[in-house]
């Protein structure tokens, strides 16, 4: 897509990282006015390259909405030309600013707002919209489409007091609409991606888990201490926004039959333990759950990418390190369904980048790759690891770990036929297109 920036000279280091983002995933992007010419063709490039743009960015900051700021100019001429800004202008919040001083039109469609990775969360919006506006182009979209969607990693927020909450999904943890003039999303992209009338994170495959969209583009995998360090591209996939339930596994128990239970199921207490992440289960179970329910397993890079985002992160939720706050660990409870697991979703302040729960702490988790400790250099893009190994990749750290178990570089592995009371696992699909 086109895209014009419109950002105050105050706030150009996050316009930057935003622009570096969007040109990452392809798009053509209007960014830097200090390269242009002084003098009338100044104006005369800006007002054309607005008129041509299939998508206006505007970044919300007390500056931007300064009375002699240029971008309130640029708003003036995509209010003339985008006269029906759904789905053709993003505003998105930079810092807290009052909401009286929005002009109407920036009013008239929802803003994006992320306390963690601004650029991150702008990049998965955009890439939605794209995505939106292609199959609309082709005749795949529905007739009726009028408000194309933002992809949310979590809660919904609008202007002027009116909050729109995703319908609850069946096994999905329990959401609560919160209303006010001013909304601010929890730290990290969940809850930051709002939408002009988008849906809930999409719900894949036969056992109807939300699933979150972890855009395309390139990410830093590896810190050079628990495995080398390179950059990795990545096209666009979902992941489960938490790990697998016993509510869920049950179903697949019963759907399919003769699947071998996991280790400790006899202890389940269904009406207590559905939301708990179930555990016990080897690499296979996991892998044929998945299948059956539509998807399968995340690949190590997709896992790390989800984990730590583009900002080199230590953990899911920054560099601070873990408190009980953030993630169920040093749990020395005996009984994984006595205690031990915590239902997914129970730390939210430990969510990762994209919103996705649980990556760190509550139960480890299986991915789909062959572990290695060598990486060829040409495997940059898509890599899905070695055709065998010794063992298969387990990632995340569990409830009994300590912080530098944790960290969401660190890798481990064990045999295919490996069950244990803290590994668990979640599924991905990669036809996010």
């Amino acid at each position: 897509m086109k895209i014009f920036l419109s950002y105050a000279s105050q706030d150009r280091a996050v316009a930057d990282g935003i622009n570096r983002a969007l040109l990452d995933q392809g798009h053509d992007v209007f960014f830097d006015r200090d390269d242009l010419p002084p003098g009338e063709e100044f104006h005369i490039r800006i007002r054309r390259a607005i008129e041509q743009t299939d998508l206006f960015v505007f970044l919300i900051s007390e500056d931007a909405l300064d009375p002699g700021s240029y971008t309130l100019n640029e708003l003036e001429i995509a209010e003339r030309r985008l006269r029906r800004p759904s789905g053709r202008l993003l505003p998105v919040l930079l810092r807290p600013t009052s909401m009286e001083r929005l002009p109407a039109f920036v009013k008239s469609v929802t803003l994006l707002q992320s306390e963690g990775n601004v650029a991150a969360a702008t990049a998965a919006a955009v890439d939605h919209l794209a995505r939106a506006r292609r199959r609309t182009v082709i005749g795949k979209a529905a007739a009726g489409v009028a408000a194309l969607a933002l992809v949310s990693a979590g809660s919904w927020y609008a202007l002027g007091g009116r909050t729109a909450t995703p319908p609850p999904v069946a096994g999905d943890s329990p959401r609560s609409a919160s209303g006010g003039a001013t909304a601010t999303a929890p730290s990290g992209v969940d809850g930051a991606n709002t939408a002009n009338g988008a849906p809930p994170p999409e719900s894949t495959g036969t056992d109807g888990a939300p699933a979150v969209l972890v855009p395309a583009g390139a990410f830093v995998m590896g810190d050079d201490e628990e495995s080398p360090k390179r950059e990795i591209y990545l096209d666009a996939f979902y992941i489960d926004r938490y790990e697998v339930t016993t509510a869920r596994y049950a179903k697949f128990l019963a759907a399919t039959g003769g699947v071998r239970p996991p280790d400790e199921w006899e202890t389940l207490v269904p009406a207590r333990d559905a939301e708990l992440p179930v555990v016990g289960v080897d690499w296979n179970d996991a892998s044929a759950y998945c299948a059956w329910a539509g998807r399968r397993l995340p690949t190590d890079t997709e896992w790390e990418k989800a984990a730590r985002g583009t900002d080199e992160r230590r953990y899911p939720w920054g560099n601070v390190t873990p408190t009980l706050a953030e993630a169920n660990h040093l749990n020395t409870s005996p009984d994984a369904y006595g205690g031990g697991l915590m239902k997914v979703g129970s730390h939210p302040s430990g969510r990762s980048p994209y919103g996705v729960h649980d990556l760190a702490g509550n139960a480890n988790e299986w991915v789909a790759d062959w572990f290695t400790e060598s990486f060829p250099v040409s495997e940059r893009r898509n890599p899905k690891g070695p055709a065998s190994g010794n063992g298969r990749v387990i990632r995340g750290g569990g409830r009994f770990d300590p912080a530098e178990r944790m960290v969401a570089t660190k890798r481990y592995h064990g045999e295919p036929d490996l069950r244990n009371e803290d590994i668990g696992f979640r599924c991905a699909r990669g036809d996010a297109h």
